[in-house]
């Protein structure tokens, strides 16, 4: 007979975490947003990132859309592609590279976005009214430290994070 292991103190509680806390939070207000631009418009997530980010940066190329969005080269691709069949995407060659291709939102496009981030702007509108002021304020910069962070954990990987712990 197998036996389990006794719960222990001193080890990662999921429900505690500080990562896991922050992806239920962005889980739970993504799915109503999902829902609706995927009824609506039919776009996946990958396309609504990338509808989001060319609204902000027109005329990027796939590699800055996918840092930006935090996908592989192959959402990208797909996810570009969803939005020109869409016709809420145009994708422009590059002049000297055509792996560096432009993609600009459209008109059409851009209302998609208006009506999809005027949900988003309810949402977040809908969490922040749960704070202060001053806790809108923490939270902002707070947020700020933690994608800096972030960033660095990210690009030092889990061999830098092992040898900061002096984990052997």
């Amino acid at each position: 007979m197998k036996q389990t292991a006794r719960a222990s103190d001193d080890g990662l509680k999921l429900s505690a975490w500080l990562p896991y806390r922050l992806f239920l939070v962005a889980a739970q207000v993504a799915r109503p947003l999902e829902s609706f631009y995927g009824e609506t418009f039919g776009l996946s997530q990958a396309g609504w990132r990338i509808l989001a980010v060319i609204a902000e940066r027109n005329a990027a190329n796939a590699s800055e859309i996918g840092r930006a969005c935090a996908l592989d080269p192959f959402a990208v691709s797909r996810g570009i592609g969803q939005l020109v069949e869409l016709g809420f995407a145009l994708r422009r060659p590059g002049k000297t590279d055509r792996r560096f291709a432009a993609v600009s939102i459209t008109r059409s496009g851009r209302a998609a976005f208006n009506r999809i981030a005027a949900l988003g702007c309810a949402i977040e509108a809908r969490l922040l009214a749960r704070l202060s002021e001053g806790e809108r304020t923490t939270l902002d910069s707070a947020l700020t430290r933690l994608e800096g962070e972030s960033a660095r954990i990210d690009g030092g990987g889990w061999h830098a994070l092992l040898d900061d712990a002096g984990a052997p």
